[in-house]
């Protein structure tokens, strides 16, 4: 069994100088006396009983108080009353695995409230307590590679990728809620774990049937809607463009924007229709499906003078930046720059697969391009090679192949054609065959 050593209340904080404890005490007393004017005109504000309680922790109280304690604080609290949480539920975690030291909740507690300093240690924790199909523990492997390990591949991962795909599908499978559903939104999206579309479709039905704490419903019942309605199997994707209608009638924040992309082939017309209800509640998703039906004349009469208005107004939603990439892409309505095409498409591939990989190959084609995060892509796209994902690792191997001063990396690009050609693709054969000539 892993004993973890003791956490420390706090990491301590660097001494003061003079001049920074007179600046204190002038504005503690300005403050005082502000107060002494001013405080019968504000009502007192409490810290919340369970940042504040002075009651003396015991054996009986200290695992119900760590639990407690271990879930994020739904109301706000101030920086003291944060501190005090902390260090009661450092305190309550340490004292119950103490006297369970066989609880695996109190394990996984006492690991998650480790400080990053002690990240090893913790994972040694969670670890023993996974090998005995805790899904808590398996969730909380996985949340520690996506918080820590990923976007850097000079840094040896304390929890690999391959880790964390099996620790977020073996919570699932033993039937941790949010790892349930955070499992069907990868095997849609991509990342981390390689995309399935069966499959995601399945874990959402699981999601639906056993809900995250605080997740809406509605909220998930879009999910699996428009997960079906993008099958291929046609009972699925008609009882996904139902469940749709449903949700839209019942004003399901994000159901219109969907149902209108699942219909958009076969009735562009309502579908352009749906978009432009959604444009103000959804901007983030129905504006770039929007703008390309107004450019096509998509659904009703061309209008690509509002769709660029739609696009070029001020936003931060990255689908918005992928169409709009798009366009400076193709030189359409905005004149041809391919360097502004791969930044904002770029910034689109923060949640989209497709587009990261579109970007390797504008990069490989246009040398001269650049990126200004480099490495947080060329992490992506060894995860999407790794993953076997299609046109991955051949959009990286050219991309390495390249004259790009970024990315070149001819001895890179031949392990990878090693790697493709040990997966059976025989058209990098004669590739592999020029690598070990050289």
């Amino acid at each position: 069994m892993v004993t973890p050593p003791a956490i420390p209340a706090n990491d301590g904080r660097p001494p003061r100088t003079r001049a920074t404890v007179w600046w204190a005490v002038l504005l503690a007393v300005i403050g005082a006396v502000v107060v002494l004017f001013l405080s019968p005109l504000w009502p007192e504000v409490s810290e919340p009983a369970a940042a504040t309680s002075s009651e003396p922790l015991t054996a009986a109280s200290a695992g119900e108080t760590c639990l407690r304690l271990s879930d994020h604080a739904s109301e706000y609290l101030g920086d003291e009353a944060i501190r005090r949480r902390t260090e009661l539920r450092i305190s309550s975690c340490n004292m119950a695995f103490a006297a369970q030291p066989e609880n695996p909740r109190f394990k996984v507690a006492v690991a998650r409230a480790m400080p990053h300093a002690q990240r090893a240690e913790s994972l040694a924790l969670l670890r023993e307590v996974a090998a005995q199909n805790d899904a808590e523990a398996y969730y909380e492997i996985y949340e520690s590679h996506k918080s820590w390990d990923r976007g850097d591949l000079d840094k040896a991962p304390l929890v690999p990728r391959a880790e964390a795909d099996h620790a977020l599908r073996k919570a699932a499978e033993l039937g941790h809620p949010y790892s349930t559903q955070m499992l069907a939104v990868l095997l849609d999206r991509g990342g981390t774990v390689k995309r399935d579309a069966a499959a995601a479709r399945y874990w959402a039905e699981r999601a639906l049937a056993n809900p995250a704490k605080d997740e809406s419903r509605g909220n998930l019942l879009v999910l699996l809607g428009r997960l079906l309605a993008k099958s291929d199997n046609p009972d699925e994707a008609a009882r996904g463009v139902d469940l749709l209608e449903t949700l839209s009638k019942a004003g399901q924040s994000g159901a219109k924007t969907h149902l209108a992309l699942a219909i958009r082939k076969d009735d562009p017309m309502r579908a352009r229709s749906l978009l432009e209800e959604s444009r103000r509640p959804d901007p983030g998703g129905a504006i770039p499906p929007l703008a390309e039906m107004l450019i096509a004349g998509e659904g009703g009469p061309a209008d690509p003078k509002r769709a660029l208005s739609l696009l070029q107004a001020p936003s931060d939603t990255v689908k918005v930046k992928g169409v709009l990439g798009q366009l400076y892409l193709e030189g359409k309505l905005v004149p041809r720059d391919v360097q502004e095409a791969v930044r904002l498409v770029d910034l689109a591939g923060q949640w989209d697969l497709d587009a990261r990989l579109q970007v390797l190959q504008l990069l490989a084609a246009n040398p001269d391009v650049r990126v200004k995060y480099p490495r947080n892509l060329l992490y992506g796209a060894v995860e999407a090679a790794e993953l076997d994902e299609p046109g991955a690792i051949t959009a990286l191997i050219a991309l390495k192949l390249s004259p790009n001063a970024q990315f070149q990396d001819k001895p890179g690009a031949c392990k990878l054609i090693e790697t493709a050609v040990n997966r059976g693709d025989q058209s990098m054969k004669p590739r592999l065959a020029e690598c070990r000539a050289n």
